[in-house]
């Protein structure tokens, strides 16, 4: 690999690895306030997905509006969720294993909804930036991926501020380390899951936009989640900056063995990678498990 093409897949992984990072932090949110791997992001991915798509080719053509839109009806999506599939049985006391089934039930109802309506096809988003290159000497680089890696990392920078400089983001760092003790002190803990679940739409949406973007939409796009919930545990369940830095090294390690080994081979790098160094570290990059560092 010359030294043109691997900086250029640099770029490429990283940006790639800021919506990865996205969804690390989506799922690892809920999981350090209610302990559950929340495989149900995925199907609040596919949803903004289609809905990004939707609305950017029914209603406005703007990319801004659009990208706006449909993070916040991600947020509102995550809040029904939350309410409608996981607050009855966290109101019942079912043991955890009842919010991970419901959670994977959401995210295959929410992929065969879409087979069912729409079928297979693939949707592309319409190209919202006509000269999609920006050449820097001899590199080439997508604009939208420098959007996506500088929206993201705004994204996470902001989340960060929010969870230590405001009582919301205290108050669901706090839920964290104990979701009942909380509540003993004023704090009204069905509020924070709702703000938790919130954020983690707002999450779902800025990454189904970007994946409609960088991919096309289909049923399966939901599928991406595998990446994020890989970077949340590599990085440490309990860190959501650690969580934010595997997804950029993932995006990284992954563009740049797509570039000398081929697509096809990647994955076996990766994962047989992943295990080993789970093996050695499984406490992940981060080292903390269950409490949440900003």
């Amino acid at each position: 690999m010359n030294l043109n093409i691997f900086f250029q897949q640099l770029i490429n992984g990283i940006s790639l690895g800021g919506v990865y990072a996205l969804m690390a932090v989506g799922f690892g949110i809920i999981f350090n306030v209610l302990k559950f791997s929340n495989f149900s992001h995925g199907g609040v991915v596919a949803i903004c997905a289609y809905l990004g798509y939707f609305l950017a080719t029914r209603v406005a053509g703007s990319l801004w509006i659009t990208l706006l839109a449909t993070t916040l009806l991600g947020g509102v999506v995550g809040v029904l969720v939350e309410k409608l599939v996981f607050r009855p049985i966290r109101i019942k006391g079912r043991p955890l294993t009842y919010f991970f089934v419901n959670s994977i039930t959401v995210a295959m109802l929410v992929q065969q909804f879409f087979s069912a309506l729409w079928g297979y096809d693939y949707y592309p988003y319409p190209e919202f930036i006509k000269k999609t290159a920006l050449h820097i000497g001899r590199l080439v680089v997508s604009k939208t991926y420098l959007m996506m890696l500088f929206i993201s990392a705004l994204v996470l920078l902001g989340l960060t501020l929010f969870l230590r400089k405001t009582k919301q983001g205290i108050a669901i760092r706090a839920a964290s380390s104990d979701i009942w003790t909380p509540s003993l002190m004023g704090i009204n803990t069905d509020f924070i899951i709702s703000i938790t679940f919130f954020i983690a739409g707002v999450l779902a949406g800025i990454t189904g936009y970007f994946l409609g973007m960088t991919y096309t939409v289909t049923p399966f796009i939901g599928s991406f989640i595998l990446k994020g919930i890989i970077a949340a545990i590599v990085g440490g369940m309990g860190s959501l900056t650690g969580g934010g830095i595997a997804g950029v090294l993932l995006g990284v390690v992954e563009s740049l063995l797509i570039a000398e080994l081929g697509a096809a081979v990647t994955p076996i790098v990766i994962y047989a990678g992943i295990i080993i160094l789970l093996l050695v570290r499984p406490q992940g990059i981060a080292g903390k498990l269950y409490t949440i560092k900003a």
